[in-house]
């Protein structure tokens, strides 16, 4: 069969911006897949914060899907070498989507997590003698869906469902 140059090509869904190598323009560095400590020595945190686009994201806050739809793998791409090469931006006429996938991004390639392991592990045990403390039917029925959920999220090659997913639809179940 021979290939139709004039074919509608379907983007793929779950496309994920892959972490490139950047090079920094003069006098500045890179944002993306660098320490928080690189971060503040390098003078790119502002109370403790990166310069991150959240701000942009704030007309955006009522727009459905927000975080859940990708914006264009292309453009978030752009941006974010834009970004790294310290290049100004107006990230508050760019399209909602893309800057949301900017700021996951960011938090993706960070190269260690928020919250770090030692303190996670501390996390867990300090959540687990909480929920020991919830009332035998609410703990109960959340044991049994924890369970189920998890054997949900072992078949999400099948079923499309993997944790992320998974917390996003029963999250607002859970807490209310």
């Amino acid at each position: 069969m021979q290939s139709d140059s004039s074919a509608v090509r379907i983007r793929k869904h779950n496309a994920k911006i892959s972490p490139e190598p950047t090079v920094p323009g003069p006098d500045t560095s890179p944002v993306f897949g660098v320490t928080l400590e690189r971060l503040r020595e390098d003078g790119q945190l502002v109370c403790g914060l990166p310069h991150i686009p959240s701000p942009a994201l704030t007309p955006g806050v009522q727009q459905r899907g927000l975080f859940r739809l990708s914006g264009s793998v292309v453009r978030t791409r752009q941006l974010r070498l834009m970004w790294d090469r310290g290049e100004r931006m107006d990230l508050v006429e760019e399209d909602v989507s893309n800057v949301a996938s900017l700021l996951k991004l960011f938090f993706r390639e960070l190269p260690s997590p928020i919250i770090p392991e030692p303190q996670r592990k501390d996390l867990v045990l300090s959540l687990t003698e909480k929920l020991s403390s919830l009332p035998v039917d609410n703990h109960s029925i959340l044991s049994y869906l924890l369970h189920f959920l998890s054997r949900v999220a072992s078949h999400s090659q099948s079923n499309h469902m993997p944790v992320e997913n998974l917390a996003t639809v029963f999250g607002p179940c859970i807490f209310q």
